[in-house]
């Protein structure tokens, strides 16, 4: 992508597979920016941006804060924060509002992913008005393959399909919970968790399963997928949801869309902001609605397809664009 912004250096950490980092690593390319796993604390960069949850950069939040504290005094960092504190992180929830308080506070500028995700930040890190150039807004990108691939099935008969990593609060339990409220004949469905779990959530399949097994429920895990495979997986499942508790922009949900399918989405103000940005994309459901958005959904799997050959934006480029456009403005 050609422009006349002096593009940073994009800082890619973390475990290679996240989809935070593999994000960057996609938006760095379309850009054409320089990118990097590591930064010389003696020759740093002039300007370096950073894709960050404080997950993906070490053990415990406040050890993040310090990596980005230390970062941020060398170069002028520009920062876009992903999976933002929320009151339902429970436990976690001060130590992480504190840590993204530094993190934001030593950078140069900062964006979030969703006007939702800024209001967090904003109500919960206590950062005023936000500092120069903070506090805005770069929707995550649809990435559309060129060409879709055909349907993969993993289990015999009807599923009810959840994407990405395995970790509380993303709706799992709910989803077990919910199949195994179907009613009527030939209502029965395995929940298809395609993925793994995430990192420090490695027990939380064997909860699911337990649930499961509790519920006569039927549940498959495919373990990660390259993404030839979890796009082909995605388009097997009968049934594509995403029943996230914890309200922050979600990859998954435009993963889905990318796949050409029309998901079942928890009602929420992110999944609200998706439609004005994207009317139609999705079938958003309360928690009262999901059983029979099920049903619905089970009988008739054409509504949960998209229609049209083109994927709705914004794609990466889109992004992109509007990165360049904020870089220089700061």
């Amino acid at each position: 992508m050609s422009n006349s912004v002096d593009l940073p250096t994009h800082l890619l950490m973390g475990d290679p597979r996240h989809g935070v980092r593999v994000y960057a690593a996609g938006l760095a390319n379309v850009l054409g920016a320089p990118s990097t796993t590591w930064i010389d604390p003696d020759r740093p960069p002039r300007a370096v941006h950073l894709h960050l949850t404080d997950r993906i950069l070490a053990a415990d939040p406040a050890a993040a804060a310090d990596l980005v504290e230390q970062l941020a005094t060398r170069t002028r960092l520009t920062l876009t924060a992903h999976d933002v504190p929320q009151p339902t992180d429970g436990r976690g929830f001060a130590e992480r509002c504190a840590a993204y308080r530094r993190m934001l506070g030593a950078a140069h500028a900062w964006v979030t992913n969703s006007h939702h995700e800024r209001r967090l930040v904003l109500e919960h890190c206590d950062l005023g008005d936000g500092g120069v150039g903070g506090g805005g807004v770069v929707p995550l990108p649809v990435i559309a393959p060129d060409t879709l691939p055909a349907a993969r099935t993993v289990v015999r008969g009807p599923t009810v399909g959840l994407f990405g990593h395995v970790y509380p609060g993303k709706g799992h339990v709910e989803a077990v919970e919910a199949v195994s409220r179907l009613r009527g004949p030939g209502r029965s469905a395995t929940v298809l968790l395609i993925g793994g779990p995430g990192p420090g959530h490695e027990d939380e399949v064997d909860r699911l399963r337990v649930r499961a097994r509790d519920l006569d429920v039927g549940l498959h895990v495919t373990g990660w997928l390259d993404d030839d495979l979890a796009l082909a997986t995605m388009r097997g499942a009968t049934v594509p949801l995403t029943g996230h508790r914890n309200v922050s922009a979600s990859g998954s949900i435009n993963s889905w869309v990318a796949a050409g399918r029309r998901p079942l989405v928890r009602d929420n103000a992110y999944a609200r902001e998706l439609e004005q940005l994207r009317p139609d994309a999705h079938h958003v459901y309360r928690d009262s609605e999901l059983v029979d958005e099920l049903e619905r959904s089970l009988a008739d799997p054409s509504r949960t397809w998209r229609t049209g050959t083109d994927a709705p934006g914004p794609d990466l480029r889109d992004v992109a664009r509007r990165y360049v456009e904020w870089w220089a403005s700061l």
